[in-house]
């Protein structure tokens, strides 16, 4: 039996490929997969700059064709002769790349996989991997009650990221971004203040919405890593800066006047190693998975909104160089394969 999958080289170039489909043994499990999700950061990083802005090695004749992706939903096709957790079409979120199946093989760290709530659509399940992300972002910042909070970027990550520092208590949220589209979504996803990250004052913006002291923990979730000294203008004496957005390149800042003076925490999230509990953090990966698909089932995460793009897998060349071009005409992007 053949399946399919999408090829990404840097452009970007996309073939669709057929394989053979993997016959699951041991504690393997196949799925078949219906909707693939984007991560537009990660994704685009490789098809603008290749293998390496993606964690990859280049291939030995310096090929940089890989199948990509990381957020996947469908149903259990076959299992293996160990796997006494999972059944046959039950719906599941894994870890795949953009195919119309994924072989789940725990030994691997994308053999991941664990049931999607009945009241919680394909569509957006895959997303909750992405509010893995937010959500760790979100404890290492170990917010309070009425804590100021400015979110940078507010693209999936971002969005997820105010909305989950809302569920802590966070207050007020502001939402920043260069997009007024995506400033609405943010106020329909709970943000207090908007501002348009063009103006130059957005630093002085956010003291004035805190009265003069800024932000408590700011919130770095763009691909823009040059807008760091601005967070730190922006951000409160004694506060945090949490880089949620993996930005690539290198970022300049004040040393003394800002980071040293006003003794300002940054803590990078990248959550590596984090796939198994540790005596001082138990939050692991799938217990934060777990927990955004608890509050998309309870609606208290909301992902609707941000949906814009649902389209069939055959359409990825030109949906990736919509998304290549930059703007605001998407936001999330979700492959069908069923």
């Amino acid at each position: 039996m053949q399946a399919q999958r999408l090829i990404f080289s840097p452009g970007p170039h996309i073939e669709i490929e057929s394989f053979e489909v993997p016959t699951p043994s041991g504690d393997q499990i196949l799925v078949r997969v219906t909707r693939s999700h984007v991560s537009a950061g990660s994704e685009l990083n490789f098809v603008r700059h290749g293998a390496a802005a993606y964690g990859l090695t280049p291939h030995v004749d310096g090929r940089e064709q890989f199948a990509i992706g990381y957020m996947t939903a469908g149903r259990v096709a076959a299992i293996g002769e160990s796997v006494a957790d999972f059944a046959i079409g039950e719906r599941v979120l894994t870890g795949g790349t953009h195919g119309s199946h994924w072989l789940v093989d725990p030994s691997t760290p994308s053999g991941h996989i664990i049931g999607i709530p009945d009241n919680v659509s394909d569509d957006i399940a895959g997303f909750a991997i992405f509010g893995d992300v937010a959500l760790h972002g979100v404890r290492r910042a170990a917010l309070q009650i009425d804590e100021s909070v400015a979110v940078f970027g507010m693209g999936m990550v971002g969005q997820l990221t105010l909305q989950l520092a809302r569920l802590s208590g966070a207050y007020p949220l502001i939402a920043v971004d260069l997009f007024d589209s995506r400033l609405v979504k943010a106020t329909q996803s709970g943000a207090t203040h908007t501002i348009n990250a063009s103006r130059e004052d957005a630093p002085q913006v956010i003291r004035d919405i805190t009265h003069g002291a800024g932000a408590d923990t700011i919130f770095h979730c763009t691909q823009a890593a040059h807008i760091l000294q601005s967070l730190l203008e922006a951000c409160a004496a004694r506060g945090t800066i949490v880089l949620t957005g993996s930005a690539p390149g290198v970022a300049q800042i004040r040393l003394q006047e800002e980071l040293l003076r006003r003794e300002l925490s940054i803590i990078g999230i990248y959550e590596s190693q984090m796939n198994e509990p540790h005596p001082y953090w138990q939050w692991t990966r799938e217990r934060n998975r777990r927990a955004c698909l608890r509050l998309l089932s309870a609606g208290e995460l909301r992902l609707d909104h941000l949906i814009t793009h649902i389209v069939p897998h055959t359409d990825a060349q030109a949906t990736f160089e919509m998304m290549a071009r930059g703007g605001d005409d998407w936001l999330g992007v979700v492959f069908k394969w069923d």
